[in-house]
């Protein structure tokens, strides 16, 4: 086995970091209640935050009320 530099560790190091970072990234930006990936298993509750947090851009507007005779 050949011996490899601290600049070798470094680069693979941060290789791996970023490749375990893009999963984890991916995984939570997921809308799948069942997520499998190398032989791990996870089922979650996912929010739809489109329904839960949208707002009418314009609300009706309240009648006014009748004048008195």
């Amino acid at each position: 086995m050949d011996n490899f530099t601290m600049a070798e560790l470094g680069v693979f190091i941060g290789v791996v970091g970023g490749v375990l970072t893009s999963l984890i990234l991916t995984f939570q930006k997921s809308k799948c209640e069942t997520i499998s990936c190398c032989g791990i298993k996870c089922k979650r509750k996912v929010e739809d935050k489109g329904q839960s947090a949208r707002t009418p851009a314009d609300p009706e507007p309240e009648p006014e009320p009748e004048p008195a005779p």
